[in-house]
């Protein structure tokens, strides 16, 4: 009995090949399994989890981004047809100002032909009044430089 048990522990001994096939092949193989559903329920599944959920969360930002965007154009054509209409008022407005000013500016141009015509006016009657009363004063003078002269003879100079 111990010849065969030698034997065969012998023959579990011989290792010479880089492949061994014998009864530790099936073990090995059952432990490789083993390991790999391990790793898979440890490791694997849950890494594909978050991967996936990431995944998900990406696609669903870049959904909400591309609605983003969509609400961001139509806002900005909003805002684009808010100025413009705003441009077009402030244009009438200036208009309407500007037609304001020029009859202002017309209406104070009469004013003012109208103030210094008077002024002219007024200035020309007080000069006529002047020369009329200079007008009758000027034979008095005359008659009290003769009169004076009179009295004092003038200088000869020679």
């Amino acid at each position: 009995m111990y010849t065969s048990l030698s034997s065969i522990y012998v023959s579990l001994e011989k290792t010479g090949g880089l492949f061994d096939i014998d009864a530790t092949l099936p073990v090995l193989l059952i432990q490789f399994f083993l390991l790999v559903q391990i790793l898979s329920l440890v490791l694997f599944n849950p890494i594909q989890k978050i991967l996936k959920q990431r995944e998900e969360e990406i696609e669903n930002n870049l959904k909400n981004a591309r609605v983003t965007l969509e609400e961001v154009d139509k806002l900005q054509q909003k805002i684009k047809k808010i100025l413009q209409s705003v441009r077009d008022r402030q244009g009438i407005r200036v208009k309407e100002v500007e037609s304001k000013r020029q009859t202002a500016l017309i209406r104070s141009k009469k004013y003012l032909d109208t103030k210094l015509r008077k002024t002219r006016e007024s200035m020309v009657n007080t000069y006529r009044t002047k020369a009329t009363q200079a007008d009758n004063l000027i034979p008095g003078v005359v008659k009290e430089i003769n009169r004076y002269l009179r009295v004092r003879p003038p200088i000869n100079r020679l």
